[in-house]
């Protein structure tokens, strides 16, 4: 049965650095080049280069060289008239990471911002380039760096792998670029690096798996994982539903969140008012939130994380009454009002957050604010722009930390399709972190 994943790269974000998904079927790869010895096509001084390594990777030259020159175009990088040449695996020194590979020789000044190295006069592009525009092609690229798999366990609810091991391997050689031999679930302690979460995705290699490709970072000991922004997307490819942090988060989100209680255990929510499923989540939690912050049990910080621009004067009419007057459960009861608008099928507007702002903080505060709103705008988007950075790209994400336990966890988006979150789910989350 063929199987389907989000592979590392596409062209276009490539060019912005930014990691997401394309599709790629598994197939077999075929065999690795033998001893080098067959001279290259004589090639023009300036020439875009196309390395294959079998007969089916020759015949798709043309497809995937001229999908490359019409991707760049469309990103204002002009290389239509540059002339390929194609040349086969065993005319080079040294093996590459990825067959097909894209090459070129002389001066092309569009090519540049992808070049991570050279091999015998030719310039190397970065072979998440190649691999894509590879699947783009119909080709599964041949992935020659070989690579060990330890999956770092951790003890938080929710927190499993839920792929088999034949898919962990698939997917974690793609995104990493890597083909992996073996695969060995380990305990925290047991590989003597340090780790950011759990559980965590560890490759050991003889191989440099971070030369050349950004998304893959070294641990030390020839061990390497995922860089810290985009960790968290690949987990959700392989169906983790919240993960395990080992040191406590940003003190930014304390800093810049609206306070609702007062508890040595945590809770952020990152929130965006026209996010169906944050008002899912405070439409069916909303009680037990503001039930545990007022017994001391959380304290629930609520985080602007701006997905829907339009939203945006809402959040900061709301941040402002709340530094106004520091009360975080008038905020939440805004919020929760906003929510329950909105999950009626009421799009939203500034009319309704100043009125239900004036109806929880009063007419004066609202008034105090009008004249700060662009400020406060300013603010959030540049926060929210800051959070996404760090790798917080969806709402909600729930964050828990106890200052207490030292432990901490990770939600992002929703454990139950039809109440975000479950009153039992919330609880046995809760029970870990005070444990």
């Amino acid at each position: 049965m063929n199987r389907k994943l989000v592979y590392g790269l596409t062209f276009a974000v490539l060019i912005f650095g930014i990691i997401l998904g394309v599709l790629l079927v598994y197939k077999k790869p075929p065999a690795l080049p033998g001893t080098p010895g067959t001279p290259p096509e004589n090639c023009p001084a300036t020439a875009l280069v196309y390395v294959y390594l079998n007969d089916q990777q020759k015949s798709a030259a043309d497809t995937v060289t001229s999908n490359l020159k019409l991707a760049l175009q469309q990103y204002g990088l002009n290389i239509i008239n540059v002339p390929v040449c194609s040349i086969p695996a065993t005319s080079l020194s040294q093996k590459l990471r990825v067959y097909p590979a894209l090459l070129f020789k002389g001066n092309i000044s569009a090519l540049s911002l992808f070049v991570v190295g050279e091999i015998d006069g030719y310039k190397v592009l970065n072979p998440g380039v190649s691999a894509y525009m590879a699947s783009q092609a119909g080709l599964e690229p041949v992935l020659t760096y070989t690579a060990e798999l330890y999956i770092v366990k951790g003890t938080a609810p929710f927190s499993d792998i839920r792929e088999n091991e034949s898919n962990i391997k698939y997917i974690v050689g793609q995104l990493s670029l890597s083909n992996i031999t073996s695969i060995q679930q380990v305990s925290v302690n047991s590989l003597g690096i340090n780790l950011t979460r759990l559980p965590a995705i560890v490759l050991k290699s003889n191989y440099n798996l971070s030369s050349g490709y950004q998304y893959v970072v070294p641990l030390g000991k020839n061990y390497y994982t995922f860089r810290e922004d985009v960790v968290g997307q690949v987990l959700q490819y392989l169906g983790v539903q919240t993960y395990e942090i080992i040191a406590p988060p940003n003190p930014d989100l304390l800093r810049k969140g609206v306070k609702m209680g007062d508890s040595d255990n945590l809770l952020f929510i990152l929130e965006d008012y026209h996010c169906p499923y944050c008002a899912m989540l405070v439409n069916s939690t909303g009680n037990m939130l503001y039930n545990y912050a007022k017994t001391g049990k959380l304290q629930v910080v609520f985080v602007d994380l701006i997905v829907h621009s339009e939203v945006v004067p809402m959040h900061a009419i709301a941040k402002c009454a709340y530094n106004q007057s520091k009360d975080g459960y008038a905020y939440f009861n805004v919020s929760q009002e906003l929510y329950h608008l909105y999950i009626s099928g009421t799009s939203t507007t500034m009319a309704d957050a100043n009125k239900t702002v004036a109806k929880y903080f009063g007419k004066n505060i609202l008034d105090k604010c009008a004249p700060l709103l662009n400020s406060y705008q300013s603010d959030i988007q540049a926060f929210s722009r800051n959070l996404m950075q760090q790798g917080f790209t969806g709402t909600p994400t729930l964050i828990f930390w106890s200052n207490k336990t030292h432990k901490g966890l990770i939600v992002e988006g929703c454990l139950d399709i039809k109440l975000c979150i479950t009153e039992q789910q919330f609880s046995q989350i809760v029970s870990w972190l005070q444990g």
